[in-house]
C-alpha cells in the first residue's frame, strides 16, 4: 500500500489573526515539530477531509511542503466542537530507526455472550499508549469480546501486543465490561431488601 502524502504550503505568520484568515481560506494551520526546528504550514481542509476519514495518531504519511517531504503522525489537533472542522494540527516528525511514543486505537469485535444474557458492553478504554519503532506501529489492537459473559471485564494486560511494542498504559486499566442494567440491579435490591424485612414483621405478628 502506497503511503498516504498530504500536500502542505508554508507560512510565515503566526497568531490567531492569520489562522482566522486561513481558515476562512479553506486551510487548516498546522506546526511541524520533531527533531529539527518546527515548520509551521498550511493545509486544505478539503484535501485533508479526503485522505482522513477518521484521525488516528497511528498512521505514518508524509506531508509535502515545497521540495521538503517529511514523514510524520499527527501528535493533536484542535476541533470546533460546534461545526466539526479542524481548527488546528500538530504534527510530529518520525525518524526511522527512533522508538517513539505514541496512542493506538482498541477495537472490539464479536458479539459478547453476556450481551445475549442481558447484559450490556461498556467500552471504557478506547485507545491505549505504546512505545515502539515507527515500522511496528500497529494500525490497532483488536480483541474478540464473544466469550465475555456478563460481570466480566477486559483489562489491558488481557490484549495481545504485535512483537517489538511495548504497552504504556496501565495493565489493570479496564478496557470493556459486560454490565448488568441498572433496572436489572435496583430489582435485586429492591428484592433483598423486601426478603430482609419479611422477618421483622412475622416477629411483630408473633407478639
Amino acid at each position: 500500500m502506497a503511503q498516504l502524502v498530504l500536500n502542505g504550503e508554508a507560512r510565515t505568520g503566526v497568531g490567531k489573526g492569520v489562522a482566522r484568515s486561513l481558515r476562512r481560506e479553506g486551510r487548516i494551520p498546522a506546526v511541524i515539530y520533531g527533531h529539527s526546528e518546527p515548520l509551521h504550514l498550511s493545509i486544505s481542509a478539503r484535501e485533508f477531509h479526503k485522505t482522513f476519514h477518521t484521525i488516528s495518531e497511528s498512521t505514518i504519511f508524509t506531508v509535502s511542503v515545497g521540495k521538503e517531504n517529511r514523514e510524520v503522525l499527527i501528535k493533536d489537533y484542535d476541533e470546533d466542537i460546534t461545526t466539526g472542522t479542524i481548527q488546528h494540527i500538530d504534527f510530529y516528525e518520525i525518524e526511522r530507526g527512533k522508538k517513539l511514543r505514541t496512542h493506538v486505537a482498541v477495537e472490539l469485535v464479536g458479539s459478547a455472550i453476556g450481551v445475549r444474557e442481558g447484559g450490556i458492553v461498556d467500552h471504557s478504554l478506547y485507545e491505549i499508549e505504546i512505545e515502539c519503532l515507527p515500522k511496528d506501529i500497529p494500525e490497532k489492537i483488536t480483541f474478540d469480546i464473544t466469550a465475555l459473559k456478563k460481570e466480566e471485564s477486559v483489562h489491558v494486560s488481557d490484549l495481545t501486543i504485535p512483537e517489538g511494542v511495548k504497552v504504556l498504559t496501565h495493565a489493570d486499566q479496564t478496557i470493556v465490561s459486560i454490565v448488568v442494567p441498572r433496572a436489572e440491579v435496583e430489582a435485586t435490591d429492591d428484592e433483598e431488601a423486601a426478603t430482609t424485612a419479611a422477618p421483622a414483621a412475622d416477629s411483630g405478628q408473633d407478639e
